[in-house]
C-alpha cells in the first residue's frame, strides 16, 4: 500500500480570507467553519497564499492591543508560512509542524495556490490508523512551547 500523503487527509477547499478581511469577519469564518486558523490569500481569484491568520493571532495582536474589531487581519497575520504540497508524505507533514512548532499546515499546488490545509489533529488520526505507537509524541513536538 502506498504511504498516505497530504492530499488524503487535508481539508479541501478550507475557509480563506484575504488581508484586507477584518479581525471581526475572520473571527466570524473561524466560528463558522469550526477552525482555528485561515489562510489569508492575495484574492478569492488567485488563491495564492500570502500569510495565515489564528484565533490567537486575533486575540493577541488586534484585540489585546486594543485595536478595533474593524482592523484588517494583514495587521496580525502571519506571513513566509511553511507549506506543504498534496504529495508530500506524513512524515514531511510531522516535519514542518514540529519544525515549525504550527498546529496546521496549509497545502499548496505548484503555483503556491492554497488546495487545502492538514491540521494536527488529521496527522494524528492518521498516524495512530496506520499503526505508529509514536503518534502522542509527534503531537507533543508539535505543540512544545
Amino acid at each position: 500500500m502506498a504511504s498516505k500523503t497530504a492530499r488524503d487527509i487535508m481539508t479541501d477547499s478550507p475557509a480563506v480570507c484575504t488581508a484586507e478581511t477584518t479581525a471581526q469577519d475572520a473571527a466570524r469564518m473561524m466560528e463558522d467553519n469550526d477552525c482555528g486558523s485561515l489562510p489569508i490569500v492575495d484574492s478569492r481569484d488567485s488563491m495564492k497564499l500570502a500569510g495565515v491568520v489564528t484565533d490567537r493571532d486575533l486575540a493577541l495582536r488586534i484585540l489585546g492591543k486594543g485595536q478595533a474589531p474593524s482592523t484588517p487581519v494583514r495587521e496580525a497575520m502571519t506571513k513566509n508560512v511553511s507549506t506543504v504540497k498534496a504529495e508530500d508524505d506524513l512524515d514531511a507533514i510531522e516535519s514542518v509542524m514540529s519544525g515549525q512548532q504550527v498546529r496546521r499546515v496549509p497545502v499548496v499546488d505548484d503555483q503556491g495556490r492554497v488546495i487545502g490545509i492538514v491540521a494536527q489533529a488529521d496527522l494524528a488520526r492518521e498516524l495512530k490508523s496506520v499503526g505508529r505507537k509514536d503518534f502522542s509524541k509527534v503531537v507533543e513536538k508539535i505543540s512544545q512551547p
